[in-house]
């Protein structure tokens, strides 16, 4: 269902992911740092983050782990957003930095990120 958005998703993804991410907004500082290689899937992050009301980051395009580790270090996210592929090594550096949690999304919007905000999509129907 194309619903207005490039990735094929609906924008109506926006908010529950925003409900999401908004329980972070407690951390000092939060950010979500976004490490997704789809443009359109970043662009409904980027969006849902705002909804959040939190700061996104876009991480580095290309995902070499030192890369990763020096930037997280730098950033210092209470969330990572990334591909399901690299999820082992970037939720151990991530976690490692102090990050909240850590979240996966594909190319077509795989991953748990969209499982985890179905939830408040569902809650928000009830």
């Amino acid at each position: 269902m194309r619903n207005g958005s490039e990735s094929g998703l609906p924008t109506a993804w926006e908010v529950p992911i925003g409900r999401l991410l908004a329980q972070f907004a407690y951390v000092p500082g939060a950010a979500v740092w976004v490490m997704l290689p789809s443009p359109a899937m970043r662009a409904l992050v980027h969006a849902a983050v705002r909804h959040a009301g939190l700061h996104a980051i876009d991480g580095p395009e290309v995902l070499l782990e030192e890369e990763v580790r020096d930037a997280l270090a730098q950033a210092s996210p209470a969330v990572v957003i990334c591909p399901p592929e690299v999820f082992g090594w970037v939720s151990k550096l991530a976690f490692l930095q102090g990050c909240r949690a850590v979240y996966t999304c594909g190319e077509e919007g795989a991953g748990s990120l969209l499982d985890r905000a179905a939830h408040f999509a569902m809650a928000a129907e009830a």
